[in-house]
This record gives C-alpha cells, sequence and structure tokens, in this order.
C-alpha cells in the first residue's frame, strides 16, 4: 500500500512540474545581477527532442539553447534560465490556431512558475538545420496582440549574426513593453531605438537579412511595431520595406494561380470588390503584387497561424505608417489585409476577442484611408466596423482592447464631422471617450490613455473655442495637462509635446475669453462688441 501512495505522489510530482525531464533552472538572476536590478527575467527551453541523458538524471546540452541564451546575454536588466524541457504543439489538434495557443500559454505557465514571465522556444530541424523560434510573455497574451500570439520566427542560419540581432530586438521590445514609469520607459526605448537605427541603415540599403531569414525581417518588424505603440513610427517604412519580399512569398503560396484572359472571359474579382487589372497573359510571367495577391486568395483554410500572426503585424505597420502619414503604403493594402484576416477568423478559426481585433483593424484603416481622401462615406463605413467589434467585447475582461475600439469609434465620429464641416457632435462622442477612458488602465496602457484623454481634449477645445464656452476650454485644458503626463509615463516625448502645445493654445483662448467677459462687464455688455470690432480694424 505504501509503493501505491508513493506512486500517486510521483505522479503529481510530475505534473506540478511540468513533465518527466529535468529543468535545469539556475539559480534565476545570474550575471551578477540582483533580483532588483532584473526588470525582465526570461526562459530559455529546448530546440530538440534529444533527451538521451535526461533519461538517466543527467545533464543534456542543446546548441541552439546555448546560441540563444549567448545572444540574449548582452541585453541589460534582463536575466536568463534554462528549461530543459522541449515544447511543440498538439499534431493532433483539429484547429491549428488553437494548438498553437495551448502551447504558449503552457510555455508561459511554466515560466511562471520558475519567476519567468518571457519564454523562447521551438524547434531545430535537423535535416537542414533551419530554426523555427517562438516568444511568448505577459505582454503578448492581451487581447491587443491575440493575433500574433502564433508569431513564428524562422532562422535560416541560427549562427549567423543577424539572429543573434533579432534576438536582442525581441527581448528589447519585450523590456518596452514591461516597463512602468516615465524614465524606465524612456530608457528601455533608447536602447531598442539604438538597435533599430543600425539596422535601419542596413534596409534602406537595401539589406533583407536573407541569409538569416524571414525570422530577422519579422522580428525588425516587431520592434518597429513596439516603438510605434510608444509614438515613434520613423521605422515604419523600413519594417515593411524588409518584410514585404517575405509576406509576398507567404501570400503567392495561398493564393489562386491568374489565369490567361481567354476570349471574353471576365476578370476575377478579389477581396475588394473590383476587378483585377493584372489577370492577363501578359502579368503572369511577372511578379504579382502584394494587394493583388491578396485579391486573389479565395480558400481561408491556407491561411495558417504562421500567416496569420505575419500578415497582422504586417497590416499593423501600414496602420500605424497611415497615422503617421508616412505614405509608405497605401491604404486599400492594408484594408485589403484586414478585411481577408476577418474572412479567416469568422469561417473557421476565430474566437470573438480575434475577430473584434481584426474588426477593429480593418475600420481604422477605413478611417484613415477616408481622412486621407476626404471621403466621409468611407469613414462612415468605419465607424459601422467600430460598433459591430465593440459588441464583442466583454469590457471588463479586455479593457486595452475595449477602449481602443472604443476611441476608434469616436474618432471616427469626430473625423466625418471635419470632412463634412459641421460642427463636431461633443453630445455624442464625448460619453464614448470617457467610458474608453474608464476601462482602460493608465499604470499599464500610459500611451493608450494619453491617445484617448488627448483626442477627448481636442474635442473640447474645438468646439469651446467654437462656441465661445469657458467650460469646455478649461476642461481642454484638464484633459491636455493629463495626456502630457500620461505621454511621459510611456516615453512617448512627441505625442507629450503635442500635448503641451494643446495646453498652451487651450490657456491662450481662455485668456481671450477672460479679457473679452471683462471688457464687456466693464461696458456694461454694450461696448464690448464695438471695442472689440475696433481693435479688429486696427489690427
Amino acid at each position: 500500500m505504501a509503493g501505491f501512495w508513493s506512486m500517486v505522489g510521483l505522479v503529481f510530482k510530475s505534473l506540478i512540474t511540468g513533465a518527466e525531464t529535468v529543468d535545469d533552472m539556475g539559480d534565476g538572476v545570474g550575471h551578477g545581477l540582483t533580483a532588483s536590478d532584473v526588470l525582465c527575467q526570461y526562459g530559455v527551453a529546448r530546440f530538440s527532442p534529444d533527451k538521451t541523458n535526461a533519461q538517466i538524471g543527467g545533464e543534456t546540452s542543446d546548441e541552439i539553447t546555448d546560441i540563444v541564451m549567448a545572444a540574449l546575454s548582452s541585453v541589460p536588466e534582463s536575466a536568463g534560465i534554462r528549461v530543459d524541457q522541449f515544447f511543440s504543439p498538439n499534431p493532433d489538434a483539429a484547429d491549428p490556431f488553437q494548438a498553437i495557443r495551448e502551447a504558449q500559454l503552457g510555455v508561459l505557465n511554466l515560466a511562471h512558475r520558475k519567476d519567468a514571465d518571457t519564454a523562447f522556444w521551438g524547434r531545430q530541424d535537423t535535416r537542414n538545420g533551419h530554426l523555427d523560434l517562438y516568444m511568448v510573455s505577459d505582454a503578448l497574451t492581451s487581447s491587443l496582440y491575440d493575433l500574433m500570439l502564433p508569431q513564428v520566427y524562422s532562422f535560416r542560419q541560427p549562427t549567423h549574426a543577424d539572429v543573434s540581432e533579432a534576438l536582442r530586438v525581441l527581448l528589447n521590445a519585450q523590456l518596452v513593453l514591461k516597463s512602468r514609469g516615465g524614465e524606465q520607459r524612456a530608457l528601455q526605448i533608447a536602447r531598442l531605438s539604438a538597435i533599430m537605427e543600425d539596422l535601419q541603415d542596413r534596409v534602406l540599403g537595401g539589406d533583407v537579412f536573407s541569409q538569416a531569414g524571414s525570422g530577422a525581417a519579422l522580428a525588425y518588424g516587431f520592434g518597429a511595431f513596439v516603438l510605434s505603440e510608444t509614438g515613434d513610427r520613423s521605422y515604419c517604412g523600413s519594417a515593411l520595406r524588409v518584410m514585404e519580399p517575405y509576406i509576398r512569398q507567404m501570400i503567392s503560396e495561398i493564393a489562386d494561380k491568374p489565369v490567361a484572359a481567354a476570349g471574353k472571359t471576365e476578370a476575377p474579382t478579389g477581396l475588394k470588390g473590383e476587378t483585377l487589372s493584372g489577370a492577363t497573359a501578359d502579368q503572369t510571367n511577372h511578379e504579382a503584387q502584394t494587394t493583388e495577391l491578396l485579391d486573389r486568395v479565395s480558400d481561408f483554410s491556407k491561411v495558417n497561424p504562421r500567416t496569420t500572426a505575419a500578415l497582422a503585424l504586417y497590416g499593423a505597420l501600414v496602420n500605424w505608417s497611415l497615422v503617421a502619414n508616412l505614405k509608405a503604403r497605401s491604404g486599400e493594402l492594408s484594408i485589403a489585409i484586414w478585411r481577408m484576416l476577418e474572412r479567416r477568423i469568422e469561417l473557421s478559426m476565430g474566437s470573438p476577442v480575434d475577430r473584434a481585433l481584426s474588426i477593429c483593424k480593418l475600420a481604422e484603416a477605413m478611417v484613415l484611408t477616408g481622412k486621407d481622401k476626404e471621403n466621409s462615406k468611407l469613414v462612415d463605413k468605419g465607424a459601422g466596423h467600430y460598433r459591430r467589434a465593440l459588441g464583442m467585447i466583454n469590457a471588463r475582461v479586455h479593457g486595452p482592447l475595449y477602449a481602443t475600439v472604443a476611441y476608434g469609434l469616436a474618432e471616427a465620429i469626430v473625423s466625418s464631422a471635419t470632412i463634412r464641416d459641421v460642427t463636431i457632435p461633443d453630445t455624442q462622442v464625448v460619453p464614448v471617450f470617457q467610458a474608453a477612458l474608464k476601462v482602460c488602465a493608465r499604470r499599464d496602457q500610459p500611451y493608450i490613455w494619453g491617445r484617448i484623454m488627448f483626442a477627448l481634449a481636442t474635442v473640447y477645445l474645438t468646439n469651446g473655442n467654437l462656441h465661445k464656452d469657458i467650460e469646455m476650454l478649461t476642461h481642454a485644458r484638464m484633459s491636455y495637462s493629463q495626456a502630457y503626463e500620461a505621454f511621459n509615463e510611456a516615453g512617448a516625448k512627441g505625442a507629450a509635446r503635442a500635448a503641451s502645445g494643446g495646453y498652451t493654445r487651450s490657456e491662450n483662448f481662455l485668456s481671450q475669453l477672460g479679457h473679452r467677459k471683462a471688457v464687456m462687464d466693464a461696458t456694461g455688455g454694450t461696448g464690448g462688441g464695438e471695442a472689440a470690432k475696433d481693435a479688429a480694424g486696427a489690427s
């Protein structure tokens, strides 16, 4: 009987520790750092299932793990620990998206038990030496990044120097996402920007990291994406440039082959509802453009998790480039990407959160494109998509995503009114902005919170100045001040300067209205208008 209970205890112990393997986790800090110095502790799992020595309790070695640990060891304020365990998605799962999500969350849960908040894992192909690397962290499990969770970073030569640079970009991006407070966040942003700046010089020179593989380009894109969320969108254009060959290759593998025009055969139509001018015999021998390839995707079951994550990152960068008015890519391209992803999620794999996120990005692309072209109908269509997305989200469970969608809806209403040259309906948009602020935690999402507060302040300023409303201008001044503080906490210096400028304008308008009121009080409310006219004529 004692042997039975002993066996039961061993079973429970194996369940708690995660596997039958030996976890060589180290001391959890390393590199001479104290626990207070470590901002991000990461775990690196095995990349090969070979565990001959582990079966007898001995130490095992993994060349890829050594390479990853060595590359990441130079990143300040981080510490790595080894996880002597091999992970892989369940090959028998009916839904590959759910399989990779469960695998990512399982790896992160094991990392949490070892006091790590980020984990690197994957598999090396023993036939050609190629490496597929995954990264998961607490930040990436947010609903804001749910579509990017299956991201795979594939490297052709794991020992190449560009692979080390890509790994450093990924870990530094995690440090930016995890940092709190203005000084700490600004320091991490500066470190990531320094690496990105060196890589950007190469990208602008035509390098696409072909020797290292697509993983290096995707890592660069992820770094640009994280910096874009702090207000620095200067790397969006180069990120789109370096990712585009790999994105085009992914889409070409799932797109229908172009058919040469014969007689009066109609050209196929795509996701955007437009006739494809490129479906002719002359263009069959030429490389199709990315938008045309997207138009030719008809079997959405071919869009696997890897392609979905890469397209989500690429589409997000296009959206940010539209926000910054970089003219790096057209809005139609972003609309096509997000429309395809939304349909893919709707047809097979999607959770409500995934679908809401894709609809939100589709709406954002429509609104930004409509603003650029002064097309109020397209902006209104985007607002309709935002309303659809809001109905799919639980505000308590997914606060940041709900706040982002609500902010987008209010901005769409403001943009539509601006294009039509009518008064902004503040009675409609102010409650929406306030609801977004209520569910978004300023400490965890300072940049999102600051954007919402800045947009609210702009509405107060515009209508307050139009109606000469002192109360609204006072709200604008206070809102700009709060936005300024939030942007500083987020390390977004450019946005903070814009908020400071808004605060100054509010002060000036309030001063002018105060002077006008003083003149009217002094003249009994009769001479103020004449005095103002005289002053205007003299000027």
